[in-house]
């Protein structure tokens, strides 16, 4: 737990130092996003065995879990991500602007679904190889808890309330994981009400596939 505390202290350092303080919350924040991809990866066999149905789920190969996930899901197979962007730019922006808006249907729909995370993301992803495999309807669950509750969040603070894109950047190292190609680390430059700019972490990760880019999570700072 020792090793957590370092960022806000190297805030705190930095904060001291003139015209530091944009290059502190860039660094902290993508420090943050990656250390918690990393963390979650880590963390999760042990979480795993922890969680209801573990056992049960683990007699079963991974082509039935998956067969089982997809049914639970129900749904068209997905083939390609509905609802995406064609570019990552154009998606952040959307986000931005759905989010001053408070429209709820027009974020969810920029998130990764249950179906296309099942038929396009699980299969070719870590969660479904070793040492990381896991069972994709707790995969789902252990991204998608947290990334509602990030989404609930976001809504509660900036709903309805005025929010200007500055400009944003992610990690330059991408990973790719089969057809999939995943962005993490993601800052976004804007100006909050009361006219203050500020450089935070608003979502998680970004999955891009055919062309077209969704939210993998909205797991975020707050």
């Amino acid at each position: 737990m020792r090793r957590f505390t370092l960022i806000p202290l190297l805030l705190v350092a930095l904060s001291a130092c003139g015209g530091s303080d944009r290059q502190a919350t860039a660094a902290a924040a993508t420090a943050d996003s990656v250390r918690a991809d990393s963390a979650a990866r880590a963390r999760q066999d042990s979480v795993n065995r922890t969680l209801p149905g573990y056992v049960i789920d683990s007699i079963f190969p991974p082509e039935e879990e998956l067969r089982r996930f997809r049914a639970a899901v129900g749904g068209t197979p997905a083939s390609a991500f509905a609802g995406g962007s064609g570019s990552l730019d154009i998606l952040i922006h959307r986000f931005v602007t759905a989010l001053s808006a408070g429209d709820t249907l027009a974020l969810r729909s920029m998130a990764v679904g249950a179906r296309e995370f099942g038929d396009i993301y699980y299969p070719e992803s870590p969660y479904s190889q070793a040492p990381y495999r896991q069972s994709p309807s707790l995969a789902w669950r252990l991204i998608q808890d947290p990334s509602d509750k990030g989404l609930r969040r976001l809504l509660e603070r900036y709903s309805g309330k005025p929010l200007v894109y500055v400009s944003h950047s992610c990690d330059p190292k991408v990973a790719h994981e089969g057809r999939t190609t995943r962005y993490a680390g993601c800052l976004v430059r804007l100006i909050e009400p009361a006219g203050i700019t500020v450089t935070r972490r608003y979502f998680g990760s970004i999955v891009e596939t055919r062309g077209q880019f969704k939210f993998l999570s909205y797991s975020n700072q707050f």
